[in-house]
């Protein structure tokens, strides 16, 4: 009897461990540079990396990401995106509004954003932040947001840029629907992103001559 529960015990806890264990990141598209991986996060929705090298600088890449006005410019179906709060001078409230692809209603989020440079790097964390303004009329939510971006510069001269992210989409969105518009998504704003670089790049250049 005493070795009857010592495997089932033991069978317990191989299953816990299994059960907690991050499930592996699978290739989803890999075209022009861009790499996206995907993983099962929950309720049959996936999880997001996009990934690619670029030259560029971090202080440019801020300055991208806090051009509000541009960010329908380079992320995939923005409409329109603006700061709600500014916590600090590196964390905001910002609220954004998508314009989702058909048959998909138009969506929104609120969010906590906060950056930092530790190690030689930049970190951009962003997480849901949906009790920080009331929902608004014709929009879904989107609940459940954790993202961060991870730039660190190598020795190359070129700039790792990491980004991975889960989102609640809400509503009757199909599971499948929602994970192939995460991917195309992703790498739609990577290459956004690409193009729009090389602006913010020479504005800092030009800052910086003067």
């Amino acid at each position: 009897m005493r070795i009857r529960w010592l495997c089932l015990l033991w069978l317990l806890s191989v299953c816990t461990a299994q059960a907690d264990s991050p499930q592996r990141w699978e290739i989803a598209k890999n075209e022009d540079g861009i790499t996206i991986h995907t993983r099962h996060h929950q309720d049959g929705l996936v999880e997001i990396r996009a990934q690619m090298f670029e030259q560029t600088s971090y202080a440019a890449f801020l300055a991208l990401l806090e051009d509000s006005a541009n960010l329908p410019n380079w992320i995939d179906n923005v409409s329109s995106s603006r700061v709600l709060k500014q916590l600090s001078p590196n964390e905001n409230i910002v609220y954004t509004r998508f314009s989702a692809p058909w048959p998909a209603r138009n969506r929104d989020m609120v969010t906590y954003s906060r950056f930092e440079q530790p190690n030689g790097a930049f970190i951009l964390t962003i997480e849901d932040a949906s009790n920080r303004y009331p929902p608004q009329p014709d929009y879904i939510r989107i609940k459940g947001v954790k993202a961060t971006w991870t730039l660190e510069k190598l020795t190359n001269g070129l700039t790792h840029i990491d980004y991975i992210a889960f989102a609640d989409p809400g509503g009757n969105l199909p599971d499948w629907m929602a994970n192939k518009l995460s991917v195309s998504s992703a790498f739609n704003t990577f290459q956004g992103l690409r193009q729009q670089l090389p602006k913010y790049q020479q504005r800092q250049h030009s800052q910086v001559s003067e």
